[in-house]
């Protein structure tokens, strides 16, 4: 773990050279998707590669759709329950987040009995699924004797390449304001790590030296707590073409663009428990980041049927090539002991919205492989193994400033083998539905994120054109998470458990 945080807090101060601080489990973020789409796809917990006839199967292989016999049309709705337990300084706390959005809407059309053989049905069809919701509240908290205020000296005394902050970019001259200051530092070398250290200068929270800073925090015991909050999106926009061939192979082809929507805020505060009437007694840190953008990528798959009850797909999805920008803002308040001992408020809020230049994400592509065996009308069974290597992550921008962080993923991520198993049983209009997902975490080093572990049930009912499905899906994974990049030896042990229920209406024409 020790490791792991110091490669994660040697990470910060590099990107701090050139732009905004980007934490490396940003892009785990990005880069996976949560079993999101129509409710029989949720209830089977993913695992519908190798059936097909379903618009969110068609996500994970394309010639899926050559199995749509009629005009197809589904939307979906789904409610989301998160509950975060944490473990912070051994001290326990629990927070929820719930929302509601629509995961998928989609409209397949068919073209029927070309010929009787070579190519037999020509289907294309469009479809919006939402894959990921970053919608989710934290709160964690705990009492230690190693004050936070070590971020900020961090970025003071090596931030400027390895030296210390000048004092000219942490003090305001005649008439400026610390607004000014602080647009100012975003287009000068190491501007991110000089504006750590000016809120802090700003606030009290450090003092300058004759060859660096020192720390304005008395010592003593300090209760600490960081609320965390996120919200928006990633999703999809697929145009898919899918063919029938004589009847037993489909083969088909995907385009997607992708749209990222990701807010974040944070907040940390900090105080001095002990009896202290010098330094600072409290403070509060503030951070906002929205990401946005776009991005692209494509699919190629094939469905054979071995035997009328046998089924094989292999699908490929190629990396997601991702145009992202960030909007960024800060701020810092503090209650510090003044020279006659008297209790003063430092308001540092610049008040400035930093709008970063645009970067490059490649998420890695996956191969998945799939088997179904159905027994008729009374049901099915099927299976889906999905590879992702997430050392493959890239991230890129006109200076080259991500190169420490591209090493990182390469040397300390892995691949994912994502395993999900589904079965129905039908009694006549009425299917009965379960799923099981397993996903190993995708660092070498798992106490960063732990295994996923879901399972899923659902019904359905058949009004013969039409169709109502009902789906319900619990995904539990451990994760650690620290409240700053660096400054905090103790990160807090996150129990994340995901609730979703999904309903589903289709209608064949």
């Amino acid at each position: 773990m020790k490791k792991i945080f110091l490669s994660i807090s040697t990470i910060a101060t590099a990107l701090s050279a050139y732009s905004q601080e980007i934490m490396p489990e940003q892009n785990i973020l990005y880069g996976t998707n949560q079993m999101n789409g129509t409710a029989r796809f949720q209830s089977l917990s993913g695992a519908m590669g190798a059936l097909g006839a379903d618009a969110s199967a068609v996500s994970i292989n394309p010639a899926g759709s050559g199995m749509f016999n009629y005009n197809h049309f589904s939307v979906s709705g789904e409610y989301m329950f998160n509950k975060n337990n944490n473990t912070y300084y051994n001290h326990n706390n629990s927070s929820k987040e719930n929302s509601f959005y629509l995961p998928n809407l989609s409209a397949f059309f068919t073209v029927d009995k070309l010929r009787d053989e070579g190519v037999t049905k020509v289907n294309f069809g469009f479809t919006y699924q939402t894959m990921k919701r970053f919608d989710n509240y934290n709160f964690t908290s705990g009492n230690t004797n190693q004050s936070a205020v070590n971020y900020f000296l961090n970025h003071a005394n090596t931030g400027y390449n390895g030296s210390a902050i000048p004092l000219d970019f942490v003090q305001t001259m005649p008439n400026e304001t610390v607004g000014d200051l602080y647009d100012f530092l975003n287009g000068e070398a190491y501007g991110f790590s000089a504006q750590q250290a000016m809120l802090a200068y700003q606030g009290f929270l450090i003092n300058d030296l004759a060859n660096g800073y020192e720390s304005n925090m008395a010592p003593g015991n300090y209760y600490q707590e960081n609320i965390s909050y996120s919200s928006g999106h990633q999703s999809k926009l697929t145009g898919n073409l899918g063919l029938e061939i004589n009847k037993k192979i489909y083969l088909g082809a995907n385009l997607n663009i992708h749209f990222t929507d990701h807010l974040r805020n944070t907040s940390f505060y900090e105080e001095n428990t002990d009896n202290i009437s010098t330094g600072v007694k409290r403070y509060e840190f503030n951070n906002s980041t929205y990401t946005y953008g776009n991005g692209f990528s494509f699919q190629i798959g094939g469905i054979a049927k071995v035997t009328e009850q046998l089924r094989l797909g292999l699908a490929y999805e190629s990396p997601t090539w991702n145009k992202l920008q960030d909007e960024f803002s800060q701020s810092l308040y503090s209650d510090y002991y003044d020279n006659n001992n008297q209790l003063q408020l430092a308001n540092v809020n610049p008040n400035l919205i930093t709008l970063f230049d645009t970067y490059k994400v490649v998420t890695p592509g996956s191969f998945t492989g799939s088997l179904a065996y159905v027994f008729g009308k009374n049901g099915l069974i099927s299976f889906d193994y999905q590879y992702k290597d997430y050392s493959k992550t890239k991230y890129s921008d006109n200076v080259g400033s991500f190169a420490i962080l591209n090493d990182y993923y390469k040397n300390e991520l892995k691949a994912v083998n994502d395993i999900r198993v589904g079965a129905e049983y039908r009694i006549n209009q009425v299917s009965l539905r379960a799923g099981y997902r397993y996903a190993n975490s995708p660092y070498k080093n798992e106490q960063m994120i732990g295994d996923l572990n879901s399972v899923s049930a659902g019904i359905g009912y058949s009004y013969g054109t039409s169709r109502l499905d009902l789906g319900y899906a619990f995904a539990h994974q451990p994760i650690k998470e620290y409240p700053l990049s660096s400054g905090i030896p103790q990160a807090a042990n996150i129990k994340t458990k995901t609730n979703s229920i999904n309903l589903t209406y289709t209608v064949n024409f």
